[in-house]
């Protein structure tokens, strides 16, 4: 059982997974308006039933402020806001999902358990355990330069340019190259790369309950897909 989890409906990771690929593909290769709208409901559909109804909330007053203020700004604000801005928090608020209600360990064993060839399985799994580790050695290095009175803001950014990518950009990319490097050492030491096949605590089964998800989910982006045929603007 996933650890994760506080409330909601459990499912299958690899839904999720498919849930991220398909938004990922439909958000660019589709066209905005409605059918953007529809796969953000789609979206925030399966967010609610992972449980995750506060961040839905707040994820959902975000986009419908975006969309309002894309109908009175300017021609060239409103195109950035509505080809880029609203379909990057579509695919983010996807990946939320996963990032919110999976462990890793869950995600890999179902992914080998898939018959996933290792050449997709490791590169996998070191970003999703690199994404948290980033967001920890950003929340570090903004706390160490608030502590010494050189605070992260948009006008100290502007300002300031030099300082911030002293103060921030340089410590950042430092941190990365370690905790790639870490990762990468600790993934190898696991025998992520070993040829033999491996067990897991987790044991993955795909239940009846993901097979009417994965159905209901596939006739959703079907739909999606049609309706962007049709000559209905928004």
């Amino acid at each position: 059982m996933n650890k994760l989890r506080k409330h909601g409906v459990y499912y299958d990771s690899r839904i999720k997974l498919l849930l991220i690929l398909l938004t990922s593909a439909l958000a660019f290769a589709l066209g905005g308006g409605l059918t953007g709208l529809l796969l953000f409901g789609v979206v925030c559909l399966f967010a609610l039933l992972s449980g995750l109804w506060k961040t839905s909330i707040k994820v959902a007053i975000v986009y419908i402020v975006l969309l309002m203020l894309a109908q009175v700004l300017p021609i060239h604000l409103s195109s950035v806001i509505t080809f880029f801005l609203l379909r990057i928090l579509t695919i983010a608020f996807a990946l939320n999902i996963l990032f919110q209600t999976t462990e890793i360990s869950e995600l890999i064993a179902a992914l080998q358990a898939s018959h996933i060839p290792q050449a997709i399985v490791i590169p996998v799994a070191i970003i999703l355990r690199f994404l948290p580790s980033l967001k920890q050695d950003v929340l570090y290095i903004k706390q160490g330069m608030k502590t010494r009175g050189v605070g992260l803001s948009f006008w100290r950014i502007v300002s300031h340019p030099a300082q911030t990518y002293e103060g921030f950009l340089v410590p950042i990319l430092m941190r990365l190259l370690m905790t790639a490097t870490e990762l990468s050492a600790s993934a190898e030491t696991r025998g992520i790369s070993y040829p033999c096949e491996k067990t897991h605590y987790i044991l993955v089964d795909f239940r009846l309950r993901d097979s009417i998800l994965l159905i209901g989910m596939l006739a959703l982006f079907a739909v999606i897909i049609w309706t962007s045929f049709q000559p209905i603007s928004f």
